[in-house]
């Protein structure tokens, strides 16, 4: 009887090139860290990352992105860059190591797909042709007549 593969499902995260850094480790193996940015706007501490094989994240077809296939049924480490007061008051580093299903790093990963555009604040936009009026009526009140006085034109030296 032929031996049947085990089939394991994979999930695709989709990410930015931007997201993705080349390092080589110690074994001499290149790797890939993808960040992970901060689902909150305000939130402005470092991204956390998780580290991938390089020849695991591969280019889509445009050029403009990456992606990378992992097991559905899997755990990845990320890390997340954490301050703490050291002594004497000195700000000191820590990495936090996490174990994350990879069916949530995926949405960590993909969370700028269910950020709404329109949650902006919803403030009226001013008109560039509105504003230019308004500009140039200001810069004729203060050329106004009365303000100026007639330059005498320098002709340069008469012969």
């Amino acid at each position: 009887m032929p031996e049947e593969k085990k089939q394991f499902e994979e999930l695709t995260i989709k990410f930015g090139k931007g997201l993705a850094e080349d390092f080589t480790g110690k074994d001499g193996t290149a790797y890939k860290r993808i960040l992970i940015p901060n689902t909150d706007p305000a939130d402005h501490s470092p991204w956390a990352s998780f580290v991938l094989p390089a020849k695991a994240v591969h280019e889509n077809q445009y050029g403009k992105g990456l992606w990378a296939k992992i097991p559905a049924e899997g755990h990845t480490t990320v890390t997340k860059p954490e301050r703490t007061d050291g002594v004497d008051g000195e700000i000191v580093w820590q990495n936090r190591k996490e174990s994350v299903l990879n069916a949530e790093l995926k949405e960590m990963v993909e969370a700028y797909k269910t950020r709404n555009p329109q949650a902006r604040e919803a403030a009226p936009r001013e008109s560039a042709r509105e504003k230019l009026d308004s500009l140039a009526k200001e810069t004729a009140a203060k050329l106004s007549p009365e303000g100026r006085k007639a330059k005498p034109k320098d002709r340069g030296p008469e012969h």
